[in-house]
């Protein structure tokens, strides 16, 4: 015979895996990837998750869209940052002497359940696939789920004579709330920088910062290092929300197939980890929206 299960032991039920939801989930505190590991040589299908809208804050815009953006190699410089167990130092050494392919790193998906009819690739001069864009609907995401942006991340392989252990690429993303102002000149209530800070050692022009420094940031007072650092207001003058807190990709060396060269140091012998930024130039040129793929056509945010 068929019981009906009592209304509190349903209730009961229902918010023990709500709570087992929310702890699986939880780990998305701003905009981060779901797989933001991967091993190289793996073509991987992951997401861009979006947790929360703008500003930072208990109150929160409804989120509108959100730009991606990987680092280019290529068509771009990007800045690399090796650390073989003392911090980051910058390196002047070609990106192909650790890892390849040098550009198409992540590729959007279609079609793309938040935002089906309104996204586009990004490409540059050559056709490579820098990132994607996808927007136009407004998600209230106070009691929602996160949104989710599929993507493929290319199959990453790491340069076998480098010492490097991992290559961790650093993405530019805006999440925007309105498209009503210039995203350069927007405020945390429009739009939320998840900005690639590279503010270590060696690198030219560093250390990036704001004009008034923030300590509770750890942010520097010093110049900005694109057009797009997480500053909160439209006078440039205070750091917002995701300043130097970018999602990233990591991919880590396969040891048994591409195990490291002899004569490796860093890290104690286990090898460097290796950090890509794009290059304020691509950041300037990329992040702003386009409707064709080669940042042309109508533009829709900048």
């Amino acid at each position: 015979m068929k019981k009906n299960v009592p209304f509190k032991k349903v209730a009961i039920y229902l918010l023990a895996a709500a709570a087992v939801f929310a702890c699986s989930q939880g780990v998305f505190a701003h905009t981060r990837l779901e797989s933001p590991t991967v091993l190289e040589g793996t073509r991987v299908h992951n997401y861009v998750v979006i947790s929360h809208g703008c500003p930072p804050a208990t109150a929160r815009n409804p989120t509108m869209g959100t730009s991606v953006v990987f680092p280019n190699a290529v068509g771009f410089s990007p800045i690399i940052g090796v650390d073989s167990g003392g911090g980051k130092v910058y390196t002047t050494n070609s990106a192909a002497s650790y890892y390849s392919p040098l550009a198409g790193i992540g590729a959007l998906i279609r079609p793309v359940a938040a935002w089906t009819d309104y996204n586009q690739l990004k490409v540059d001069s050559a056709g490579n696939k820098d990132g994607f864009w996808a927007g136009g609907k407004a998600y209230d995401q106070t009691i929602s789920s996160y949104i989710d942006i599929p993507f493929y991340s290319a199959a990453v392989t790491i340069a076998p004579k480098s010492c490097a252990r991992s290559v961790t690429f650093e993405l530019a993303i805006a999440d925007f709330c309105s498209i009503a102002q210039p995203g350069s000149k927007a405020a945390d209530a429009q739009v939320l920088y998840w900005s690639p800070i590279p503010n270590f050692t060696g690198v030219p022009g560093q250390p990036f910062g704001a004009p008034v420094a923030d300590a509770t940031r750890s942010i520097p007072a010093a110049h900005a290092f694109s057009n797009y650092d997480g500053y909160a207001d439209a006078a440039h003058t205070i750091a917002g929300d995701g300043w130097g807190s970018p999602a990233t990709l990591k991919v880590t060396r396969n040891l048994t197939t591409n195990p490291l060269p002899s004569g490796c140091t860093g890290n104690a012998g286990l090898g460097d980890d290796v950090y890509v930024y794009p290059s304020a130039d691509q950041i300037n040129h990329e992040l702003p929206v386009w409707s064709n793929p080669d940042q042309t056509g109508t533009n829709v945010w900048q």
